[in-house]
């Protein structure tokens, strides 16, 4: 596929491998297991389906969220909606998605179906017959999948900067399978990582981003990455195979769609460029009913860069359905 100069300049931002020039040496400090992970909550463990699921429970008899993450994320990229929820009086369930975090990393499709089963199934073990999901990005489009499929499950849908939304080609789609290979995530360098983080996912860097960057770096050089990098594999290819686009206009869960007006990942600057709001309009434009917040120089990780804007947008529209 030829590439214009504006596309092959954009394409190593894009990708996560512009080096930063001067990054600390966490490479050099010994491996993190994934049990040492920085969770909002003390860790928990079920076997669902005969998978090793870690998640965090607030307790409590209220309505239930479930907190689902993006590609490559874990639960800790929630530390800033767990505890402003459940004080709002939710009981708050967040999981380590299989393939990260603390979880388990089966030989797996990973594709969209194959989490809403699982996750449909650790709420059955919890006794949650049904709760409000909240999906980042992948888990947006695990989210919509699951309110497409058992939609008496899905009180509502709240889409944090969700996949799921922009079209892609079938050559487009092609391409992203081929590029992510297991070995891009196993090879990605620590300078990679921070400008993957810096760069994309955060608007705001703090003490929060660089903690998950240190754990990034240092779950590397652990035994279960290779499970890691074969989950971001598959789930690349699985969002790709599973699309949900064309089915906005079946979802009639009530929904709410928050992108940062500044998110760096969405539209796909390789394929697509443009604004962020054209595809959060059409999103809104494609859900029955959905309503839309845009949150000024928020980007991609909308929740951790905003979250107080984020928290409050998600409360009023809970207190309202």
């Amino acid at each position: 596929m030829r590439r214009s100069p504006l596309i092959r300049l954009i394409l190593p931002l894009a990708l996560g491998l512009t080096a930063s020039a001067c990054v600390p040496r966490y490479a050099e400090l010994p491996p993190m297991s994934p049990a040492e992970l920085t969770t909002p909550l003390p860790l928990q463990r079920a076997v669902v389906n005969g998978v090793n699921v870690a998640y965090v429970d607030s307790g409590g008899e209220g309505e239930v969220i479930v907190l689902i993450h993006g590609l490559s994320s874990t639960i800790g990229f929630w530390e800033r909606q767990v505890q402003p929820l459940a004080a709002a009086g939710y009981r708050v369930l967040a999981l380590d998605l299989p393939g990260f975090g603390a979880s388990g990393r089966p030989d797996a499709p990973y594709t969209p179906p194959w989490y809403a089963e699982l996750i449909r199934a650790w709420l059955d073990g919890l006794g949650v017959s049904s709760a409000h999901l909240i999906g980042h990005s992948m888990g947006g489009q695990i989210a919509m999948t699951m309110a497409l499929e058992t939609p008496d499950r899905v009180q509502s849908l709240i889409l944090s900067a969700p996949a799921g939304i922009e079209r892609f080609t079938p050559g487009e789609g092609d391409w992203m399978k081929t590029y992510w290979t297991e070995t891009r995530t196993l090879e990605a360098s620590e300078q990679d990582v921070r400008a993957n983080f810096t760069m994309l996912a955060f608007n705001y860097y703090d003490e929060g981003v660089e903690r998950l960057i240190q754990e990034r770096v240092r779950m590397s050089s652990t035994p279960e990455f290779k499970g890691t990098s074969v989950a971001v594999s598959r789930c690349v290819a699985g969002m790709v195979d599973y699309p949900v686009a064309s089915r906005l206009g079946e979802i009639q869960t009530p929904a709410l769609i928050i992108f940062g007006e500044d998110d760096h990942m969405i539209p796909n600057p390789i394929f697509h460029g443009g604004r962020t709001i054209a595809v959060a309009q059409a999103g809104q434009d494609g859900i029955p009913g959905s309503q839309l917040v845009l949150i000024p120089k928020a980007g991609h990780t909308v929740h951790h860069d905003a979250p107080d804007a984020f928290n409050a947008a998600v409360l009023e529209f809970l207190e309202s359905t």
